[in-house]
């Protein structure tokens, strides 16, 4: 006789982020943080969220 139950448990997180919160946290400036919103609308994914978000500027020591 076989025992065949899967115990993994999957606790799913937010499936959709607010554009304007993530924009704020991550320091993106206001006139990108609008078009993001713009282009993806109030709430989006978090991968479309780092994939249409601009560059971050390099940290010089």
């Amino acid at each position: 006789m076989k025992n065949l139950q899967n115990r993994q448990v999957k606790q799913p997180g937010p499936r959709e982020l607010d554009v304007e919160q993530h924009c704020k946290k991550h320091g993106v400036d206001a006139a990108e943080a609008k078009k993001l919103v713009k282009l993806l609308g109030r709430h989006a994914p978090l991968h479309e969220l780092h994939a249409n978000a601009p560059p971050k500027q390099p940290r010089w020591r």
